[in-house]
């Protein structure tokens, strides 16, 4: 069956109709369910499980998990996504919201499996956090790839101002597109590698549906129609992130304008008949 884009925001127009008066504090609705495959399954706190059809609101302290067949797409108050593949666990530690200043707090605990955030409002003011088993993630005012399991991470830097990676007390920082680091438990962060041409294949295709819900919409039509675009930063800050490149427009492509095309194919990743790029110099690691 040809595979399904995951983004499919067939009510996405429910983000529309959330409340923007006053702070988001912990035990409300911190967002939306606004794209889904099978299902996946979502606890609140104090509230009994519930599968994440779309359209149905994200709250605070929800722990979310995965099967094989399901994915699951998050969007947050402050224009913030998040892309959940197969057989994942995490939740939703902490989310604050002010629309007036648009400034929060965003972090978030994963367990297991492959994630694709994309940083809203609160990311282009303070680093949005992700805690994994064996390191420590930061992203600031972009996109990051996250391949999580039991006793490893692999955080991918696609785009914006930083990401950062925290283990056994040292920190390696990332502000060039394509470029990646892993952790083991235990150890050291590696320091800064590029990803070669091809290698995140797998992940991106954990990130694409098998099987859509019934009901969903229009994908591209629902985002043209949510009003949320202008809130992500998948453009980076209008200052220009130290990562972008403002030669290439399509490193600053909005991630949910283009969710399909940047799942299907990472602009960051040559074609296999291109040449792989040659290092230019002045990528910044912190050891």
């Amino acid at each position: 069956m040809r595979a399904v884009s995951v983004l499919s925001f067939g009510l996405a127009l429910a983000m529309s109709g959330m409340a923007f008066s006053g702070v988001t504090t912990a035990q409300s609705r911190v967002g939306v369910t606004s794209g889904a495959s099978g299902d996946p399954l979502g606890k609140p706190p104090a509230e009994a499980e519930r599968v994440l059809r779309v359209g149905v609101d994200v709250k605070a302290n929800e722990a979310i998990t995965t099967g094989a067949a399901d994915r699951a797409h998050l969007l947050f108050l402050d224009g913030s996504s998040l892309t959940v593949g197969p057989q994942a666990r995490l939740t939703i530690d902490t989310f604050i919201y002010d629309p007036a200043t648009k400034t929060g707090d965003l972090a978030v605990h994963v367990g297991e499996g492959v994630f694709r955030f994309v940083g809203g409002r609160i990311s282009k003011t303070r680093p949005v956090s992700v805690v994994t088993p064996s390191a420590s993630l930061t992203i600031r005012g972009g996109i990051m790839l996250i391949d999580v399991q039991p006793t490893k991470t692999v955080a991918t830097f696609v785009y914006g101002v930083e990401m950062t990676v925290i283990a056994n007390g040292v920190k390696q920082t990332v502000n060039r597109p394509g470029w990646q680091v892993t952790a083991l438990n235990g150890t050291a962060p590696t320091k800064p590698v590029q990803a070669t041409p091809g290698s995140l294949s797998p992940e991106f295709a954990k990130l694409e549906a098998l099987r859509p819900q019934p009901g969903a919409g229009d994908p591209d039509q629902a985002v043209r129609s949510s009003g949320f675009e202008a809130q992500n930063s998948g453009r980076g800050p209008s200052s220009g992130p130290v990562g972008a490149d403002a030669n290439n427009p399509g490193n600053a492509n909005n991630a949910v304008s283009g969710a399909n095309s940047q799942i299907q194919k990472p602009t960051f990743i040559p074609q296999p008949k291109t040449a792989a790029p040659t290092n230019q110099g002045g990528n910044q690691f912190s050891h």
